[in-house]
């Protein structure tokens, strides 16, 4: 098996960019400190929909292309959680991973609950919606969301996995 590449990992984020813009969600963009190997900046990028007064939110996260293809799907379908809800796109956890760079190990942890702090800081029910097989992500979204419920939901690998995780979160 290969090595990811930048130019993969570009081709997503580029693809991601544009399935955001096309539902009128903004992304938010992060840099990453490593570099890829074409020497370019690499980002990791977070898009939310719903209110930010939401007490219930799933967190779905991708870092490879086929997650990063489930992403620009569900944006296709526009979701719109319900009125205590919100869904958060986090695309390319580490993006340096995702390029097939060397990465910072706390990279991650850090960004979770960067995106905890400033997406979900109403959140009490989370669930996490896997869009690739990954380490807990847990522990640093509880520290970032003392009392909060975090549910660890099972990978996905389809659209309508994703779709079927998300409303059976939500109840709907």
């Amino acid at each position: 098996m290969t090595a990811p590449s930048e130019s993969v990992y570009r081709a997503a984020r580029r693809a991601f960019i544009a399935a955001c813009e096309a539902a009128h969600v903004d992304p938010i963009a992060r840099l990453h400190p490593t570099r890829g190997p074409e020497g370019k900046p690499l980002f990791m990028d977070c898009a939310a929909l719903g209110s930010r007064l939401a007490t219930r939110a799933v967190l779905a996260i991708a870092n490879d292309s086929a997650g990063s293809a489930i992403m620009g799907a569900l944006l296709k379908q526009k979701p719109a959680p319900p009125k205590d809800g919100r869904l958060v796109l986090l695309h390319a956890l580490n993006p340096a991973v995702f390029a097939g760079v060397k990465s910072d190990a706390a990279w991650p942890a850090a960004m979770l609950a960067a995106v905890a702090t400033e997406d979900l800081s109403r959140v009490r029910e989370l669930a996490v919606l896997p869009l690739i097989a990954m380490e807990s992500p847990q522990a640093p979204l509880a520290a970032a969301l003392p009392g909060s419920v975090i549910t660890l939901l099972p990978p996905v690998t389809s659209l309508r996995q994703a779709e079927g995780a998300i409303t059976g979160f939500f109840g709907g």
